[in-house]
């Protein structure tokens, strides 16, 4: 019996609430990771590496798999793959004896995370190019949604259940979230890009794709130096619990979520992307360099909060412009170079973040990463179109 395929409205959602399940399994535990491994023994340097392997894994294997999606035409194998290789590092960061075996499976949520490259794409087909921004907005913010319960949840799954609880509901959640996607249909691309050099180059080469790509990687460099590094640390030494670690998590995902959404529906439309961009990250630069002097968790989670409106605003804008304009059959290519860029700042921010925090202190981390903001900022101001992308 032949199963009836879906309308293409609902295979949208289906794939909008698998997203939720997806990034809710790689973030359920992000509040307890680094107090986790601290924990089992690691240094703010050990830490920092533990957090930087997400990203390089990321770095590793974005552009590959962009570039392999594009030559086969396919999109939901690398997106199913993505739930499978989350369940694999879920489990095996609950079972890590030591924080080594913590990094090796950190990075594997890396591998796992890579997949989106592939997700976005997939979702942006059923948009038109010129609606790059807004599909953006729609799929970041439930991805923004699904932080914003998952690392909420997580922190008080630790605080009642013990450190490993929420490593297993997140291979759970990948199983779900797998399941989900299944009955989605895809058909075949009918001009897929077959791999070169040169054409990679070609796709690489896009000036509005390298500007957005140095951009992002600045603003994930200190995004994971601090919301996923070393902020739940600090948080810890000024008094905080598992369950506040989670109810900071929350606010930061509540707040970024809202102006995801808004981003680019409402503002971006409305003030352009230059202006609606570098004002974010003046935002959240201004919210990173005051946090070391906070001493008490509620203005910090406040403050925190104030950071992720900026960071909510900033980042779907910023994908959408690197794949508007793109031909359909480049778009996974260049994804991949978007993301793999902007992976470099997510492995290095806290890689060198924790020697920075061995060396001169916390204090340090969050002045470095608020100086980076400050440079995101200028870049955009310069190098960004304004109300209409003209940059080719």
């Amino acid at each position: 019996m032949k199963i009836k395929k879906l309308s293409p409205a609902v295979e949208k959602n289906l794939i909008l609430i698998s997203s939720i399940f997806y990034w809710s399994a790689l973030y359920i535990y992000v509040p307890i990771l680094s107090p986790y491994a601290k924990e089992l023994g690691g240094s703010l340097t050990i830490i920092g590496l533990v957090v930087s392997s997400y990203g390089l894994a990321q770095l590793l294997f974005r552009l590959p798999v962009g570039i392999w999606s594009d030559n086969s035409g396919k999109r939901k194998p690398f997106v199913v793959s993505g739930f499978l290789f989350a369940l694999a590092g879920c489990i095996g960061l609950a079972l890590s004896p030591n924080p080594w075996v913590l990094l090796i499976f950190r990075g594997l949520t890396g591998v796992s995370a890579s997949m989106w490259v592939a997700y976005t794409v997939m979702y942006s087909s059923y948009f038109h190019d010129a609606q790059s921004a807004r599909s953006m907005s729609l799929i970041t913010f439930c991805t923004g949604f699904a932080q914003m319960i998952s690392t909420y949840v997580g922190g008080n799954l630790a605080e009642k259940y013990g450190w490993h609880t929420p490593f297993y509901w997140g291979a759970g959640l990948s199983l779900i979230g797998a399941l989900i996607l299944l009955p989605v249909s895809e058909n075949k691309l009918e001009n897929r890009s077959r791999f070169s050099v040169q054409r990679l180059l070609s796709v690489a080469s896009r000036k509005r794709l390298l500007i957005v790509s140095v951009i992002t990687a600045l603003n994930q460099f200190s995004a994971f130096v601090t919301v996923y590094g070393f902020l739940p640390v600090y948080a810890t030494n000024i008094g905080a619990s598992k369950s506040q670690l989670g109810a900071l998590m929350f606010l930061i995902h509540l707040t970024q979520t809202l102006s995801m959404y808004l981003a680019g529906t409402y503002v971006a439309p409305r003030l352009g992307y230059k202006i609606t961009v570098s004002f974010s990250h003046i935002c959240i630069a201004l919210a990173t360099i005051i946090t070391p002097y906070i001493q008490s968790i509620h203005p910090l989670i406040v403050v925190s909060g104030f950071g992720a409106l900026g960071q909510g605003f900033a980042y779907p804008l910023l994908m959408g412009l690197a794949i508007q304009g793109v031909p359909v059959e480049d778009k996974a290519t260049a994804m991949g170079f978007y993301q793999a860029v902007y992976a470099i700042g997510m492995f290095l921010g806290p890689a060198v973040g924790g020697f920075i925090g061995d060396a001169f202190g916390l204090k340090g981390v969050f002045f470095c990463a608020g100086a980076i903001y400050l440079t995101a900022s200028v870049m955009s101001i310069f190098m960004l179109p304004g109300r209409k992308s003209h940059i080719s």
